[in-house]
């Protein structure tokens, strides 16, 4: 424990004795500042301005089953003087096509697709391709919506396509007497959706999970964000989606994936940066399920979520199952989730320098949760509600909690009225993802017909 650290508790601890709503404020302060540490605000708060001065762009060639060497390629070019400003490039190695970029400007990007047939990492005449163009077959910029800062579009490959000749002469009097590393913004987003993982990589590691909460701009670039695999598909099996919760991370799920019947399921996890807004992160995840489903065809598909991950979950299966009439989903199993909201979260919103965006949903009675609840999924997907109750004295927590999460928030009356089942466990809130009972008693209500 570093000095900064020893100080702030011995602050809070001195705040404790002290009546009076200034010295409440300053307490829930303290406290927050001391579960999170000065110098992630900092980090925290470069992220947000990043986010709110950036957009995002998401590609999905719909014929990239097969294509040799697929790439993508966004490039601010402005036409009329013939300059190109700034550009980025993608090797797209998951099997459904799907890429992204973050951009500095919603101006005058132009974004294209191509087979590297000869692997020069450039696009030549007669290499399969697609560019966003016109009714006419003329290259157009990406169209952006300004609210959510994102623009997403389909295309398709194909050897009939000609890229102007005036973007590519521009481009390539931009790159000249440069290195790729110079030419590049390096935003690129890589996007895995039914990549194999090995869970042994760092970056599913529980310390870059904590960089997935405090920057959530930084953390898409550096490791990427989508739904991985843990071996090849098998239409024989049906998949399990787990979504772990704030600051978590895969490896926290690898007692569940040991334990797991796996001649029966094949474990599937969403990798996502929980310091981002928590719809953001469902639609996301419905999109990127959605877009596998018409890949694989699949006929059921279960989900298991811990802590904040069952409202990422929820969100997702609402837009999914409600919004999209898809009847894939039939089982949804959440693990510690603070469905009436966090007071660490509502702390952090009202008093932290910098304001971590999943905190804002997390907060009691945020408008994120009062949606959430508006719609009821009974009859559609069955809930089993797990929860925690080994808790600990807490200067935050009500007395009754699982060590990070009160018992009252883990049983919100509107969640727990509509579950078909719920159950409590002895255990805190990481140990209860290791508890064999709960590993058992959940494959138990995903086997029930």
């Amino acid at each position: 424990m570093g000095i900064q650290e020893i100080t702030i508790k011995r602050l809070i601890l001195a705040t404790a004795k002290i009546s009076g709503r200034v010295c409440l404020g300053l307490f829930a302060l303290l406290t927050v500042l001391a579960m999170s540490g000065c110098a992630n605000f900092k980090i925290l708060g470069r992220n947000l301005d990043f986010m709110d001065e950036s957009y995002i762009l998401s590609v999905k060639i719909a014929n990239a089953k097969g294509v040799k060497n697929l790439k993508g390629a966004v490039v601010e070019w402005n036409q009329r003087p013939g300059e190109v400003l700034s550009g980025d490039y993608a090797a797209v190695n998951n099997p459904v096509g799907t890429f992204g970029f973050f951009v500095r400007t919603s101006k005058n990007q132009f974004v294209m697709a191509y087979s590297d047939i000869n692997g020069n990492d450039f696009y030549d005449e007669g290499e399969p391709a697609w560019i966003h163009s016109d009714a006419d077959g003329s290259p157009v910029p990406v169209v952006f919506n300004e609210n959510e800062r994102k623009a997403r579009m389909v295309g398709e490959l194909s050897e009939s396509t000609i890229i102007s000749k005036r973007l590519i002469a521009d481009v390539k009097k931009f790159a000249a007497g440069r290195s790729r590393a110079e030419i590049i913004s390096r935003l690129n987003i890589p996007i895995a959706l039914g990549d194999i993982a090995n869970l042994s990589d760092p970056r599913f590691s529980s310390e870059r999970g904590e960089q997935g909460l405090w920057q959530p701009a930084d953390f898409p670039v550096d490791s990427g964000i989508g739904i991985y695999f843990l071996e090849e598909y098998d239409p024989n099996r049906i998949p399990v989606l787990f979504v772990y919760g704030a600051g978590g991370s895969p490896q926290d799920w690898r007692t569940f994936f040991d334990k797991i019947d796996r001649k029966k399921y094949q474990p599937w996890f969403y990798f996502y940066p929980t310091g981002r807004r928590l719809d953001e992160m469902g639609g996301a995840l419905n999109r990127g399920v959605e877009t596998l489903q018409d890949f694989y065809g699949f006929k059921r598909l279960h989900v298991v979520a811990h802590s904040m991950g069952g409202m990422v979950a929820r969100s997702f299966i609402t837009k999914n199952v409600l919004d999209g009439g898809n009847r894939y989903i039939t089982k949804f199993v959440t693990i510690s989730t603070p469905w009436g909201g966090h007071e660490a979260a509502e702390a952090g919103v009202k008093h932290a320098p910098e304001v971590v965006p999943s905190w804002r949903d997390m907060a009691a009675g945020s408008d994120f949760q009062k949606n959430l609840y508006a719609r009821s999924l009974e009859g559609k997907v069955e809930h089993f509600l797990i929860y925690g109750n080994k808790g600990k004295k807490s200067m935050i927590l009500p007395p009754e909690n699982d060590g990070t999460v009160s018992v009252a928030s883990q049983r919100h009356a509107p969640v727990l009225k509509a579950s078909v089942y719920f159950k409590s466990f002895y255990s805190d809130h990481v140990g209860i993802l290791s508890n064999p009972e709960v590993i058992e008693l959940t494959q138990r209500f995903l086997d029930a017909k």
